[in-house]
């Protein structure tokens, strides 16, 4: 069986990417999909970036903080947790040549499953005409059902939806599968998150895995980073986002 690997919401933890990427090598997979958002919260911003840009099997696809950086948004936003002092920083070590790679991230990428078709995306899009100064994804939902999100992705037109943004794992089926792959590296537990899916003509299933990672490491780096205790603090000591 082809197995694809499933990432989501990096926020700049090098040491959880490094873990599930080598993961993700050892079983041999033979694409990685990243749903967005590998910037901000962590240390390692760039260096995230730059390991997912330089590995011809990774597709990235568009997040909200990936898009701020894109349009130049270093201003914290409504109900947002990442202070503009953060963004800021994160923004002075990237450089023109990583916007215009930004520039080319998809919204979203579909597959084709033994007859299915299953759409990756950071999360549900508002509906309509995208307007480049306004945000693009819909509100998140806290406590999500089958009947809240088959109305959050209703315009998705697949079978199954892998999406991430709320960093909370959950899985659901309504008219859709919906699958939050949940972050792999910005939550509380010292243990780097994805997902497999395994896959032929005939059928496909997925499965969730945890790699263990150095949390104390990134903890200390993010020491080195403005606001990087307080982002510390909300992201990695208490669950929510």
């Amino acid at each position: 069986m082809s197995k694809i690997g499933v990432i989501s919401d990096v926020h700049g933890n090098l040491q959880a990417l490094n873990a599930i990427l080598a993961h993700f090598d050892e079983i041999g997979c033979d694409e990685i999909i990243h749903t967005g958002d590998v910037i901000h919260i962590g240390a390692n911003s760039r260096e995230c970036l730059d390991i997912l840009l330089s590995r011809p099997d990774v597709t990235l696809i568009l997040g909200n903080h990936d898009r701020d950086f894109l349009l130049n948004q270093s201003q914290m936003r409504y109900m947002s947790h990442v202070p503009t002092e953060h963004k800021q920083y994160v923004f002075s070590t990237l450089t023109e040549q990583h916007r215009k790679r930004i520039a080319g991230f998809p919204l979203y990428v579909t597959r084709q499953f033994a007859g299915q078709t299953v759409m990756f995306a950071h999360y549900a899009l508002v509906d309509g005409k995208i307007d480049p100064d306004k945000y693009i994804f819909k509100m998140i939902n806290e406590f999500p059902t089958a009947e809240a999100f088959d109305v959050l992705f209703e315009n998705a037109h697949c079978d199954a939806v892998f999406f991430g943004h709320k960093h909370e794992p959950c899985d659901i089926k309504g008219k859709k599968l919906y699958v939050d792959i949940g972050s792999v590296g910005c939550h509380p537990r010292p243990f780097a998150r994805g997902i497999v899916i395994n896959y032929d003509d005939k059928c496909w299933s997925y499965e969730r895995v945890e790699v263990p990672y150095d949390m104390e490491q990134m903890h200390q780096a993010m020491a080195n980073v403005p606001c990087g205790e307080q982002l510390y603090n909300f992201y990695f000591l208490r669950l929510g986002k």
